[in-house]
């Protein structure tokens, strides 16, 4: 039975200093998710119920520490059930003002209690009985903090995610509501006289189940409202950029497209008044009008060329040739693809648009502006994903794309990778677009 009690006080001190980890370590990416706010509060209760777990284990084989004064453990559990109340009443605050109110006068009130209770073992010489002072903090704090911190979190969940997240994550916000209140409850119940001994056997084990049921269930709700909070920041992410394609589309439609239909038109008429007086001149003007129509043909297929969304979502090597293919057919250009290292499946579809779209500016840049007779596009996985678009045309300090919308588009998706974009060029070498972006 000793044995039983020993590996329950370990793993007692172990299950809170994992949930004072996963606090430590989700708090700061979730500060913007009203039920984790006051999660730096619950991070100093457990790291506190685990210390003075691991201590009360760690004095029954050591002497030294058993000889420290009694009330040593006690202002750390103190400090604890303080910080753990305080998060309890926190939890029923709303408004940001009030939370910051409410946490700065609770910070100070803690502040005071645990002066308070080191100032009377100091003038008490540490002469006061243990027990007595541990029954007053499971009553006085643990418990009232319990209850209040279930309650808090009950409302919170109801008032924080909409209906669909709450069905995802009702199961888990339960189970941080039950063990929450166990805790207030179970320390109630080992403050009772007369209740100390019946629960001695079980005692560290109980603590152990709820410190590793509430750690459990707190990663769990964190983690899963994270992932909703970066899902909707990327399609936020992916609708500015549309947007921006968008109206950097329609710009150069109607500086371009319109503007040279407009232009033929004039032409033609006239054209019609030229026609009965001068044939002969009226022939050369429709000349110039079929070629400036021809030449907005072109510019008409490679913007067709560039709205087409019908890229394949299942693999990056085949986008990329699919893109090549598309090219080719629109410019007649000559196409090289090169893939080196091992090909690695990018499991995220939005990553694998990026890096396609990012190909796909580059190429239109490229039929738009460079001139070039061929495009060479290279793929490798080390690392990182390397993509390089080449081509070799007249190079980017003669052509007008530095300022365009195409490379501001492409250097925000490089943007949205994490990743970094690096063009080199030079009159009479081409341009290389080079991206360098974890997968």
């Amino acid at each position: 039975m000793i044995v039983w009690n020993i590996l329950g006080q370990f793993f007692h001190g172990l299950t809170f200093f994992a949930l004072g980890l996963s606090v430590c370590f989700l708090h700061p990416t979730s500060k913007r998710v009203m039920l984790a706010r006051h999660l730096s509060w619950l991070c100093v209760f457990a790291f506190s119920e685990s210390a003075v777990a691991w201590y009360e284990l760690l004095a029954s084989f050591s002497p030294s520490l058993a000889a420290w004064p009694p009330l040593f453990p006690l202002a750390v559990q103190a400090l604890g059930y303080a910080y753990f109340a305080a998060f309890g009443v926190q939890t029923l605050f709303e408004g940001e003002d009030s939370e910051r109110q409410a946490s700065r006068l609770l910070q100070g009130i803690n502040l005071l209690w645990i002066a308070a209770f080191l100032l009377l073992g100091v003038i008490r010489a540490w002469q006061v009985e243990p027990s007595t002072v541990r029954q007053a903090l499971q009553i006085g704090l643990a418990f009232p903090g319990g209850v209040l911190a279930a309650i808090g979190l009950r409302r919170r969940g109801r008032q924080t995610f909409d209906a669909d997240l709450q069905r995802r994550i009702r199961g888990y916000l339960h189970l941080i509501e039950a063990m929450v209140a166990l805790f207030g409850l179970l320390s109630l119940l080992a403050a009772w006289p007369g209740a100390s001994a019946a629960l001695t056997d079980v005692e560290p084990w109980a603590w152990s189940v709820i410190g590793a049921a509430f750690t459990w269930g707190l990663v769990r709700v964190l983690t899963t409202v994270q992932s909703e909070v970066e899902r909707w920041i990327e399609g936020v992410e992916r609708l500015q950029a549309l947007s921006a394609e968008r109206e950097r589309i329609s710009r150069e439609l109607h500086d371009s497209i319109i503007q040279s239909i407009y232009a033929a038109g004039l032409l033609l008429e006239g054209v019609q008044n030229t026609l009965p007086r001068d044939p002969s001149h009226a022939q050369a003007q429709l000349q110039r009008v079929m070629e400036r129509l021809n030449r907005t043909i072109q510019d008409l297929r490679r913007y067709i060329f560039d709205l087409r969304s019908d890229l394949p979502d299942a693999n990056l090597c085949e986008g990329i040739e699919q893109l090549l293919h598309d090219f080719h057919i629109n410019t007649l250009l000559e196409t090289d693809l090169e893939v080196t290292g091992d090909p690695v499946a990018i499991l995220s579809s939005e990553r694998r648009r990026h890096i396609l779209q990012i190909v796909r500016e580059a190429l239109t840049n490229t039929a738009r502006h460079a001139q070039a007779h061929r495009v060479k596009i290279q793929v490798h996985y080390g690392d990182l994903l390397e993509v390089t678009v080449s081509d070799d045309g007249v190079g980017m300090a003669t052509l007008p794309v530095s300022t365009g919308y195409g490379l501001r588009n492409i250097r925000e998706r490089a943007r949205l990778l994490e990743g970094t974009l690096r063009v080199e060029s030079a009159p009479g070498e081409g341009v290389t677009y080079h991206l360098l972006a974890p997968y």
